[in-house]
């Protein structure tokens, strides 16, 4: 049974057949179109892969757009002449005109075609041939040495690296490459880190230092990076060489002068101190361990412990507003709490910015330079007594030993005597004035002394007995603790009698209400040790170090000069004497002795 069917009727059952699928070959063709603009738009630096790809790419291109053509106007021209006409397939004008015009569209659709994608291409080349040159001139220009190793040749090498070697084309240095390389030990780490990108394939640079050795045998410190890369499969490998000649010289200078400088720091004598801003310790040198008694690693890091309490310290602030600070003495204090005088030396450290991150302070010692000064000072004044000294006793004793012989004739005549009470008081202070005189003489010049040898023990018995009566008046008892071993002193024994004196004494005027005076004696090695502690009044802190000054006394009818007698005597029996009182509590007053010293 045969179907007929309405021409008009047949051309709606294509339309509504090829239509949906003309619009999806379309629909594909912009796409294609639109990937193809989007491929020729890629970054220039995969340009040349792009280049290739696209060269590969045309027959296909040219191939599928005619088939997506052809596909095309045969869809959309049958569909167009079953609306004009029923027959147009019988009709063979109508098929030659059909196809001639196909032929006509298809050669002027591939012409515009391959006429974009050759100036795409010719585009592509121009930037391909632009980036090559900029990338040349880059690699030329570069103040690195770079090299292209390929097969265990260099294949390309720029100026800087022939410069660099001292070679002058790429093939003297293939010649020498293997005399390059100073140390054998580098020779073997840059073979085996090329074995390994090359055999591994390994993606990851590798940095390598050595010396290197140029053509007129100058040696050189260098620094290499291996980079791997690939192309067309082949690893090859970019060597990135510099000169860090002036660097390592420059490392090695820096290194040397902070040697340097730590040396200078830790062999100084002066304590060396470096805070930071918060004033914590960042710097402490031996000498500083010496000074102060704390050891480094306690006190890094942390607040500086050497200033007394009472003494008001210097802040970074005012450092910083003041400048450097040179010899400003200030006391300061050790671990064990004693206080030694210094003289403090500032300076501000600077980061590379020009800005102040911390303090450099130096201390020196300068203990010793007081007493120095003292002791020189004590020395002028005893220069100055012992010139008044002179003078008195040739200008004041000569009439006063007069005037003590009238007054002794008037004294000895009864009836006038007993009518003038005042004599024996006026006799009672000659006698004291002469006392005085007789303790200026001894300051005023070596006194003709007899040197012998006595026991220590019966010279202190001597003028215990002697003092006994007056420490009686004061209700005084003396305390003896002498020692046993031998203690027999060269020197001269009238001399110490009067020393022994003048501290006894000054120890019973100490005690108004009474109390008690020990002596000790003691012999220590070479030394002998004679301590006498009494119950006394005691001696501020601020005037023991007066003690022994010229005219200087705590007593109201005193001069000092019994002191500062005594302490010239020790002093010519090359012995020393201390003290050590506590107000309300009484003083201890020890004297030494060295046992074979000949007094002076």
């Amino acid at each position: 049974m045969s179907l007929c069917v309405n021409p008009s009727y047949k051309c709606t059952i294509l339309s509504y057949y090829f239509l949906p699928k003309y619009f999806s070959i379309l629909q594909a063709f912009f796409a294609f179109v639109h990937q193809l603009c989007k491929i020729q738009n890629e970054d220039i630096e995969k340009g040349q892969k792009l280049l290739h790809i696209k060269t590969e790419s045309i027959p296909w291109i040219i191939i599928s757009s005619y088939f997506l053509f052809g596909s095309i106007w045969i869809l959309l021209s049958d569909t167009i002449l079953y609306r004009f006409s029923t027959d147009f397939i019988t009709n063979k004008e109508m098929g030659l005109y059909k196809g001639w015009f196909f032929i006509l569209l298809t050669c002027i659709f591939l012409y515009f075609l391959l006429k974009h994608l050759l100036q795409k291409n010719k585009e592509m080349e121009s930037q391909l041939l632009e980036s090559e040159e900029r990338y040349r001139r880059l690699v030329e220009s570069s103040p690195y040495a770079i090299c292209l190793l390929r097969d265990g040749e260099i294949t390309y090498t720029n100026q800087t690296g022939l410069d660099m070697a001292g070679f002058h084309s790429l093939s003297d240095l293939y010649r020498n490459r293997e005399s390059l390389v100073v140390n054998q030990q580098d020779q073997k780490k840059i073979k085996e880190i090329l074995h390994s990108i090359h055999t591994n394939k390994n993606e990851v640079r590798e940095t390598i230092e050595y010396q290197l050795l140029r053509s007129n045998n100058e040696i050189i410190d260098v620094e290499s990076t291996l980079i791997p890369i690939t192309f067309d499969n082949k690893v090859m490998t970019i060597i990135q060489t510099r000169d860090i000649t002036e660097r390592k010289q420059a490392v090695k200078e820096l290194w040397e002068a902070k040697q340097l400088i730590q040396a200078i720091i830790s062999a100084s004598p002066i304590a060396t101190l470096a805070l930071d801003m918060n004033a914590n310790i960042r710097l402490w040198n031996p000498a500083a361990e010496q000074i102060f008694g704390w050891h480094s690693d306690e006190v890094i890091g942390k607040k500086s412990p050497i200033v007394p309490k009472d003494e008001k310290d210097i802040t970074i602030p005012e450092i910083i507003e003041h400048g450097h600070i040179v010899n400003k003495e200030v006391k300061r204090m050790t671990k064990d709490g004693s206080i030694v005088h210094t003289a403090l030396s500032t300076a501000p450290i600077q980061d590379e910015n020009g800005q102040i991150n911390g303090i450099m302070a130096a201390f020196m010692d300068i203990t010793d330079k007081k007493k120095t000064e003292e002791a020189l000072l004590k020395t002028e004044k005893l220069s100055a007594v012992g010139q008044l000294a002179a003078s008195v006793a040739h200008e004041i004793r000569n009439p006063l030993t007069s005037v003590k012989g009238f007054i002794q004739l008037l004294n000895d005549d009864k009836p006038f005597a007993e009518k003038t009470p005042f004599l024996s008081i006026m006799l009672s202070e000659i006698d004291r004035m002469d006392a005085i005189i007789k303790d200026l003489l001894v300051l005023a010049k070596p006194q003709a002394s007899h040197f012998t040898y006595f026991k220590v023990n019966e010279l202190l018995s001597y003028v215990l007995q002697l003092l006994s009566t007056q420490a009686s008046l004061y209700n005084i008892t003396f305390m003896k603790d002498f020692t046993d071993q031998d203690n027999t002193l060269y020197g001269e024994e009238n001399q110490l009698k009067q020393v022994f004196i003048n501290l006894i004494k000054n120890a019973i005027e100490a005690m108004p209400e009474g109390g008690s005076v020990t002596l000790k004696t003691d012999v220590k090695d070479a030394d002998i040790e004679v301590t006498l502690t009494d119950e006394g009044v005691g001696i501020p802190a601020h005037k023991l170090k007066t003690l022994g000054e010229p005219f200087y006394t705590t007593k109201e009818e005193g001069t000092g000069l019994g002191l500062l007698s005594s302490f010239k005597i020790i002093e010519n029996h090359h012995g020393t004497i201390d003290f050590i009182s506590e107000v309300g509590i009484g003083t201890k007053v020890t004297i030494l002795f060295p046992k074979n010293s000949n007094a002076s």
